[in-house]
């Protein structure tokens, strides 16, 4: 059994020292975040919340915060001693203190020496004695034997790993429902009827599983990266243009004295507030795509090194952990629609804005584009919607006063999804050119829809929204008569509103009105396969459910 596989790029290089500590790891373990923290560090965190709880007992499940990317991250029932050990920066620990002469490991042959080299191919680490003893063995003469001072970076110094309650017996198989390694004796009795495979050969898969999920993740390093440049960017084209805009109010005030000048200094104000405001917006952007570059950094770099020096064992148990990360990190859009809106501002010189000291004041600063606050929906075309049929509502884009954006070009982001279901329904938006977007959809089933409209990613005035779409299905009885069909009742009522000889409210055979064959209850129609015109009459409730029944 090899206790490392190869990567097929490079390796991420391990830590020995704590982010908490800075000192050498001392019994390091691995948070759900990747981040590996020692054991005494672990304890001294603070709980942060209760996420639930776990098992059939209702144990709390404790949360802490990780101080490296600031995560919540839960923990296991037993606390943070029940968190996966990692063996990739404790063997780097013990490695790196061989080789400076502050560390000795004991002989895993004799017990009683000095290990001095290890064989790697039986993962035992021997004396001078054991080691003569190892090559004159026909056996074991052709291993590779390596000092310990000369073993690579991230080899393991770890005997092959035994059964604790066989301990002559190695642990070479994996059970599948238990997720635990086992010897072949536990597999005849703990784990009887399961589900078992050779350690190697389930270390193997779960590895390609894990070679595919980085290389879907790898791709979005790039990503982000060239995402989170972009935002630094439109920082900077945010100032450049904030000056130029600066730049403007002061050559269009230059000619008015004190109520210019008092008219300036609002101007200025105004923008820098909406400059500083978009600055804002941007430094969190940033802040939170810089978070995950690391997170991804450190996610793929546990991955890498876990697939480079991980034996099957190890990367058995922690495969999930880093399996589950990935997909958490390579989930969403980085977005960069939100840069290209980051400029939009104008400055207009020719807009009146009032009086200020007795003199008429142009001149304003306007956020470009529509403003989701000022803009709506108009639903009025969705009063009524039914299974199957086209239905359509109208979204009118406005800018910051409130007119008329009087041009298209806006990108609406409209969402619609079945309450129930949550399933999701594609809409069509029709640009008008005019400011003015038709949104339409074709709903398939009834139920309640939920529809929000959001614009530069706000919710725009009467978003999100909830429309009842109803079935076309009869609510009445198929039949030849209401008369017959009731029982022979005389007050039966049918929706079609005929009237039979004697005075009877039912439709009967041959009279006026009656269609001759058979038809609907609720609406007349003598076709079975086609959709409910509606109640044709308002009758009682109760006799019209005695007709139906």
């Amino acid at each position: 059994m090899s206790e490392t596989g190869a990567t097929d790029g490079a390796v991420a290089q391990i830590q020995t020292r704590c982010p908490r500590c800075h000192e050498k790891y001392s019994g390091p373990r691995i948070l759900p975040c990747l981040h590996t923290l020692c054991l005494s560090c672990l304890h001294k965190l603070e709980p942060l919340s209760t996420l639930g709880v776990s098992g059939k007992h209702e144990v709390p499940q404790k949360s802490v915060l990780c101080p490296v990317c600031d995560a919540e991250v839960a923990l296991p029932p037993g606390g943070v001693e029940e968190l996966l050990p990692d063996l990739l920066a404790e063997g780097e620990v013990l490695l790196e203190r061989l080789r400076s002469g502050g560390q000795e490991v004991p002989c895993d042959l004799c017990g009683d020496g000095k290990a001095e080299r290890r064989c790697q191919d039986c993962s035992v680490n021997m004396c001078g004695f054991c080691c003569q003893a190892h090559r004159r063995q026909k056996r074991t003469t052709g291993h590779p034997v390596i000092r310990l001072q000369d073993l690579p970076p991230g080899s393991s110094l770890s005997p092959a790993p035994c059964c604790a309650l066989h301990p002559s017996e190695g642990l070479c198989l994996f059970c599948e429902p238990c997720a635990l390694p086992s010897c072949r004796d536990c597999a005849l009795t703990k784990h009887h009827g399961h589900t078992l495979h050779p350690a190697p050969e389930a270390a193997g898969r779960d590895r390609e599983r894990l070679r595919w999920a980085l290389g879907e993740a790898k791709p979005w390093l790039g990503l982000l990266d060239t995402t989170l440049q972009g935002v630094r960017g439109a920082g900077e084209a945010l100032r450049r243009r904030a000056e130029a805009l600066r730049g403007e109010v002061e050559t269009f005030t230059e000619g008015y004295v004190r109520a210019v000048r008092e008219h300036r200094t609002r101007l200025l104000r105004d923008l820098d507030e909406e400059v500083k405001r978009r600055e804002r917006a941007l430094s969190l952007r940033g802040a939170r795509l810089q978070q995950r570059l690391s997170d991804l950094h450190t996610a793929t770099g546990f991955t890498e090194g876990l697939l480079g020096r991980g034996t099957d064992l190890h990367l058995l148990r922690a495969q999930g952990l880093a399996l589950s990360r990935l997909r958490e990190l390579s989930l969403g859009d980085p977005g960069t629609a939100e840069l290209e809106e980051a400029t939009e501002i104008q400055f207009k010189p020719r807009e009146e804005v009032g009086l200020c000291r007795g003199y008429q004041m142009y001149g304003a600063v306007r956020v470009g584009g529509a403003e989701p606050e000022w803009s709506e929906v108009r639903v009025q075309g969705l009063r009524c919607v039914q299974q199957g049929q086209p239905c359509s509502f109208m979204l009118t884009c406005k800018d910051s006063a409130g007119e008329p954006l009087g041009h298209g070009g806006e990108r609406p982001r409209v969402t619609i999804t079945y309450k129930e279901s949550e399933s999701s329904l594609p809409p069509t938006v029709q640009d008008n050119h005019d400011g003015m977007y038709l949104i339409s959809c074709t709903p398939a089933e009834a139920g309640d829809l939920t529809i929000g409209v959001c614009i530069k990613g706000r919710h725009v005035q009467g978003s999100p929204f909830t429309v009842t779409v109803t079935s076309r299905q009869h609510p009445g009885v198929f039949h030849c008569c209401t008369f017959c069909s009731s029982g022979g009742q005389k007050d039966a009522r049918c929706g079609c509103g005929g009237t039979m000889p004697g005075g009877y409210h039912g439709c009967g055979h041959g009279h006026k009105g009656h269609p001759g064959r058979s038809h609907w209850s609720c609406c007349g129609c003598t076709t079975e396969k086609s959709e409910c015109g509606g109640m044709k009459d308002t009758a009682q409730r109760s006799v019209v459910r005695t007709v139906a029944l």
